[in-house]
């Protein structure tokens, strides 16, 4: 029954995020117009440099999401939950290793168990996934957008950044997999400051 009941929690949180990713593919341009009514000024009045606006917003959407995720997921029991999974998955491995039918037949039981406990765990973090998009796609939205005008900012807003490896590239040229500089630095700052963030709250 509990196994049912996660398993419709997930399914439900997972359709949310599928809703709100295709509605984001439709509703891109709009958002990010409207979006640029807020945040257009920093670039295009105040001349923040772009590469100091994506930093901002990563902070922004990194303390939100992680806010919320303490707010949401029990971090006590995720981090039992997390430890208990690691050791099953030890235990398991080695008896596979080892060709130990008897102790692998043992095991299946707690092996269900485990399954269950992860679905668990993955269905605490999914849940404010939701809120978290409500933020993150108007941002998305209007850096994409900003960055689809790169050619009628004034021209004291540089369209270029410099980047260990890769030298100085204009923001929108596609880098890794193809993946514009622009998103680049921002899944970088996101990276390094939610990870500060997280510490902090002991997460």
């Amino acid at each position: 029954m509990a196994q049912k009941s996660t398993t419709g929690v997930m399914t439900r949180l997972l359709l949310i995020y599928l809703v709100m990713t295709v509605a984001y593919a439709f509703l891109r341009i709009p958002v990010g117009q409207a979006m640029n009514y807020v945040l257009g000024g920093l670039v295009t009045t105040l001349y923040v440099p772009l590469f100091i606006t994506i930093l901002l917003l990563s902070v922004i959407t990194g303390s939100y999401s992680s806010l919320l995720l303490n707010r949401f997921v029990d971090q006590k029991q995720l981090k039992q939950s997390q430890a208990k999974m690691r050791e099953f998955q030890q235990v398991y491995r080695e008896a596979q290793l080892a060709g130990d039918k008897g102790k692998l037949k043992k095991l299946e039981k707690e092996r269900a168990e485990v399954m269950e406990l992860s679905m668990d765990v993955q269905a605490q973090t999914m849940r404010p996934m939701p809120y978290i998009l409500i933020i993150s796609l108007p941002l998305f939205g209007w850096l994409s957008y900003t960055m689809s005008q790169a050619g009628s900012w004034p021209t004291r807003v540089s369209t270029t950044i410099s980047l260990p490896y890769f030298g100085t590239l204009p923001y929108t040229q596609g880098v890794i997999l193809g993946f514009p500089v622009w998103l680049i630095w921002y899944l970088v700052c996101s990276l390094v400051f939610t990870q500060v963030i997280r510490k902090t709250l002991g997460m």
